[in-house]
């Protein structure tokens, strides 16, 4: 998976842990141009934001989803890994 990928990957996969978890979370479009390390600034504070967030539910006795998510990021580096040449 190339850094771009990755970068629309941990996306997608923050977008799902906001969602399962009734988490309003704005992602903008990426306007990182040059090489991307897969990581930036912005997606950085995404992800302390969610990790507030469950937080907070969790303090608040709710539950808190990331273990599918979990599970579907392993799948596809799995998948990813065997078809690598």
């Amino acid at each position: 998976m190339n850094d771009k990928q990755t970068c629309k990957y941990l996306k997608a996969l923050r977008r799902r842990i906001a969602d399962d978890n009734g988490i309003p979370l704005d992602i903008p479009q990426c306007t990182y141009e040059g090489p991307c390390a897969g990581t930036c600034p912005r997606c950085e504070a995404e992800v302390r934001y969610l990790e507030q967030q469950l937080t907070q539910h969790l303090k608040m006795g709710r539950a808190a989803t990331v273990a599918g998510v979990a599970v579907s990021l392993a799948a596809l580096t799995a998948c990813n890994n065997s078809s690598s040449p």
